[in-house]
């Protein structure tokens, strides 16, 4: 349904990743909200991922996290120390990204849920979406891939997870900040953050949308360490087998590409990182700007191109 009122500048038509809602002739406020059950296994780094998880949008969108509302369902015997564990997690990344955690809403339920409503604030001449790619820009990602099959391994007790986990909780529990940040610099064209659809779902979104085709670089995209080694495609999360499942009827070529790769760029992430549209005369300035400022895997991972004649053609693999 379309929306009528003339101040509201992004809703979930395009499916982004946030609504934006102008106030006056410079200042949007962007919304977005976000929560999941636990990943890991200590509370205190569930909230502090959760947290970055939640505020991922509003970066995304080149906004700053304003305010923000707590939204958890947790166990009727679920130990209190643990609930607060969480919540401490989660303050600390609120707190590294300035916002305030002004209230919120707790229901009861038998699996325990944390996330957060932010608000953000954004300049209304700013705003990047998700349907703007240019035919010529060279796509950037941020974060390595793997988080949903790294924490799926551990679940299952695989022994070959556990080196990687580490670097995965670093990169789930950083912020999309710095990253925002940087590229607020440069003319970006358009911009999502990388989640519960994958790598290659957020991107179809964003060259469907964008009506145009793309190149995607198989052998560019950054992985975590080990990666090759733990992965199970038999034993892959649901949200990725149900990115695979809806791909797989939308891209005719992916049924082309080695299993092992297909799981990785349709891996369901969690807090993962930006994947951003530029001209191509800023990206390898952003890269290195990227690089020396923890996102030590930035990458270039494609290009965009001419929209084709062949819709589920639309996003080429390449090595």
């Amino acid at each position: 349904m379309e929306n009528k009122n003339p101040n509201i500048l992004v809703d979930a038509s395009t499916k982004d990743d946030a609504a934006v809602y102008r106030i006056n002739e410079s200042t949007c406020l962007v919304f977005t909200v976000d929560f999941f059950p636990p990943n890991v296994d200590d509370p205190f780094t569930y909230g502090q991922i959760s947290a970055s998880n939640s505020m991922s949008d509003i970066y995304a969108m080149g906004g700053d996290p304003l305010i923000g509302l707590n939204i958890a369902a947790f166990p009727k015997s679920f130990p209190g120390e643990v609930i607060n564990k969480i919540l401490i997690g989660a303050k600390e990344k609120c707190d590294e990204a300035g916002l305030s955690i002004v209230g919120g809403h707790t229901i009861y339920d038998e699996e325990p849920k944390y996330g957060l409503a932010v608000i953000g604030t954004i300049d209304c001449d700013a705003i990047r979406k998700n349907n703007t790619a240019q035919e010529e820009d060279l796509l950037i990602l941020t974060k390595p891939l793997g988080t949903g099959i790294i924490t799926k391994s551990i679940k299952n007790n695989s022994k070959n997870a556990e080196n990687a986990l580490n670097e995965s909780i670093n990169s789930m529990t950083m912020l999309n900040k710095k990253a925002s940040e940087i590229i607020k610099n440069y003319d970006v064209n358009a911009c999502v953050d990388i989640t519960g659809f994958g790598l290659l779902g957020h991107l179809y979104n964003m060259i469907s949308q964008s009506n145009k085709n793309c190149d995607l670089k198989i052998n560019n995209i950054p992985l975590f360490e080990n990666l090759d080694s733990i992965i199970d495609t038999r034993n892959l999360t649901s949200g990725t087998m149900g990115n695979i499942k809806f791909l797989d009827k939308k891209l005719v070529n992916l049924k082309n590409i080695d299993e092992k790769m297909k799981a990785i760029i349709c891996d369901a992430q969690t807090s993962g990182g930006l994947l951003i549209s530029i001209p191509p005369k800023f990206a390898n300035e952003i890269i290195l700007k990227l690089n020396q400022n923890g996102h030590k895997k930035a990458s270039i991972i494609g290009k965009v191109t001419k929209k084709k004649k062949f819709e589920n053609k639309m996003i080429n693999f390449i090595n």
